[in-house]
Order: structure tokens, then C-alpha cells, then sequence
């Protein structure tokens, strides 16, 4: 199959993908309604291989990609455990094509190959990274429910407040680190694929900027809030770039990380170089929110450094022939007057402000 970039893996056509790979598997049919005369000589080719767990795990990660929702690790659940006694008709599921072929293809190192060839790594890797975003998108959503319409009266799971909502996109950017982490170590994405996670962070990251202000304070319900509520427990960009609440020692990595930026310094530059306009719009937006008598937040600290670190390796090589280049390049506009045209680093507007306010 072609390279796939975009969104299609959100609304599948099932009956023709089914279609394509039972083409492809013409012993399909015979094995499932092979009379019992030919069960035992059919069977002699099936078999549990001895990486059947990780056969298992790569089925349904491809199969997954058929449903809108679901991710690998919850794809398949209902599906009955495969005996390593089966004879072929046995593999045959009553009412599901999914679970049949996967059951095949567990069973079938052919069969498995060839749904391989249909579904790859590549296709895979972004369904499941799309559907993460989405997950990301959905928690936007539950907390735009629950500010307009107050409490749902089923149950509290059910209502998504600032901590809830905010707890939601930490878990949805942890799960998305790990599932770039452990596809990259198994296998080879292109550029387009890694590169999509960095992209899903940086929506993240400037869906909660857009949203620096108080939930609450045009509800038309009544809400019942502590006294002393903390102003962060309103406001979701407080809550978790600005004005972070603190973190039990005993919580998870992932919520104690600085809210996207950490995971950002994780990648390579060359994953995320081409939001470096975005990034800095961002940096500008969390200044832009900064009070004069308060100090940077520790986000705007890390995004700072960051832009600062790739500006300043792209602008200002440490190469020793491009250091000869540019005091070439000057000794050259010393002796003619000109004004070097050599690329700089670009200033960003938080250094133009702070350099303002030094000479105020």
C-alpha cells in the first residue's frame, strides 16, 4: 500500500478491506468448511509458533485499525483464546470475520504474512497515533459539556472538570510517547509518521494556551466549590502550564513531566523542526500571559531554551569551516562598509521585550 499521511483510518470501508484479504486468502474458505476427513492433514501445517504472543499483538494491532476508537491494547478483547489444539474449523468465529482472520492469522504464518502486506507497520502506527489525538480532542469536549451544562447526575467519572480534563491529556500524551517509543524500536516509520506526534503535542499544547480563562464564571448552573478553592481548578492553561498543582512523589512520571514540553525535549529536533513557528508563537503566548511582577514559568523556561538551543545550532554552526566562513564574511564587510547579509538567529519577541524593558 502507498504511504499514508492523513486522517482516512477514521472511517473504513470494512466490507472491501475484508474483501481484498479474502481474495488474497483463497485457503480461507477451505479451511473453515473442510470436511472432518480433511481436518488432520490441514491441520499438519497450523500450529502455535513459539512467537505466538507477539503474533497475537501484531494481528490486532493491524486489525485495530479498522475501528474508529479502539486502541491495540484494547482491540480484541471479547474475542476467545486460541487452544493449541484447534483443528481448522475451530478457528472458524460464529458472526465475526475480524476474529476469524485474526485467529487465522495467528495460526497461519502465510496468512499472517499476508495480511502483513496489506496492513503495515506505517498504516498502523498512524491509526493508532490519530486515534490518540482524538482521545485528546474528546477530553476538550467532555470539559466544553460539563462547563455548559453542569453536572451529568449519573456519576462523578462521568463529569470532566479542569483536574479530570487536565489528567485526561497527560494520560493521552503519555500514552502517545509510548506507542511512538515502542514503534519506532520495532520497526521502520517514515518521516510522516514520526513526525505526527509532534505535531499531536503541539495542538495539545496550543488548544490549552487558547483556553487561559476562568470556566466557571459565566455558568448558567449553580456550582457547589470549596472556599478555598485553588484559581487553577478553574482555568485549564493554569492548571497546567502556568501554576501546575504539586505532585505526591509516589505519582506516575507522567504527571509530574513540564505539560508537553518534556516530551518535546525527547525527540530529535528533526521531528519537530517544522513547528518551530507554532512553538514560537506559543513561547510568545505564555510571556504575553505573564505578569510583569511574576517570574517565566517553568514551561516557558524549557520552550524558551529549546527554541533557543535549535536556533542557535541551525543560525550559528559550530563547524570549524563555517566559523572561517563568517569571520571571512566579516573581515570582507570591514574592508567594504556593507552590512553582513549572512543568516542570523532570529530574535525571539520575549528576548525584544525583555531587551526593551532593560533600557526603559
Amino acid at each position: 500500500m502507498g504511504e499514508v499521511t492523513g486522517d482516512e483510518y477514521m472511517v473504513v470501508d470494512e466490507p472491501a478491506i475484508y474483501g481484498l484479504i479474502e481474495s488474497q486468502l483463497p485457503s480461507l474458505p477451505t479451511l473453515i468448511n473442510a470436511p472432518s476427513a480433511q481436518q488432520a492433514s490441514a491441520a499438519e501445517g497450523i500450529g502455535i509458533f513459539a512467537d505466538s504472543n507477539i503474533r497475537e499483538q501484531q494481528t490486532l494491532d493491524m486489525l485495530s485499525v479498522f475501528d474508529g476508537t479502539a486502541l491495540p491494547e484494547e482491540y480484541g478483547r471479547a474475542f476467545a483464546p486460541i487452544g493449541p489444539l484447534d483443528t481448522p474449523r475451530d478457528i472458524f468465529a460464529t458472526r465475526s470475520l475480524a476474529e476469524t482472520i485474526y485467529r487465522l492469522a495467528v495460526r497461519d504464518e502465510l496468512v499472517f504474512d499476508r495480511l502483513r502486506q496489506v496492513i503495515t507497520a506505517e498504516n498502523c502506527a498512524i491509526a493508532h497515533f490519530i486515534k490518540l489525538r482524538n482521545r485528546a480532542r474528546a477530553a476538550f469536549t467532555a470539559l466544553n459539556r460539563y462547563v455548559e451544562d453542569g453536572p451529568s447526575g449519573n456519576s462523578q467519572a462521568d463529569d470532566t472538570d479542569i483536574p479530570r480534563c487536565a489528567r485526561n491529556l497527560r494520560h493521552c500524551i503519555e500514552r502517545l510517547c509510548q506507542a511512538r517509543d515502542s514503534r519506532r524500536s520495532s520497526s521502520s516509520l517514515s518521516a510522516a509518521s514520526v513526525t505526527k506526534v509532534a505535531e499531536i503535542l503541539v495542538e495539545i499544547l496550543q488548544e490549552v494556551c487558547n483556553r487561559n480563562e476562568d470556566v466557571y464564571y459565566r455558568i448558567s448552573w449553580e456550582r457547589d466549590a470549596h472556599s478555598n478553592e485553588p484559581e487553577r481548578n478553574r482555568n485549564l492553561y493554569a492548571y497546567l502550564i502556568n501554576d501546575p498543582p504539586p505532585v505526591h512523589a509516589s505519582a506516575p512520571s507522567w504527571m509530574k513531566d513540564t505539560f508537553v514540553i518534556d516530551a518535546l525535549r525527547q525527540m530529535p529536533a528533526n521531528e519537530w523542526r517544522h513547528l518551530i513557528e507554532r512553538l514560537t508563537n506559543v513561547l510568545d503566548q505564555i510571556r504575553e500571559f505573564t505578569d510583569d511582577d511574576e517570574g517565566p514559568s517553568l514551561t516557558y523556561t524549557k520552550l524558551e531554551r529549546m527554541i533557543q538551543e535549535y536556533t542557535t545550532e541551525v543560525f550559528e554552526p559550530s563547524s570549524s569551516s563555517a566559523q572561517r566562513m563568517r569571520r571571512s564574511t566579516l573581515d570582507i564587510e570591514r574592508e567594504s562598509g556593507r552590512s553582513s547579509s549572512v543568516a542570523r538567529r532570529p530574535t525571539l519577541r520575549g528576548e525584544r521585550e525583555r531587551s526593551r524593558r532593560r533600557f526603559d
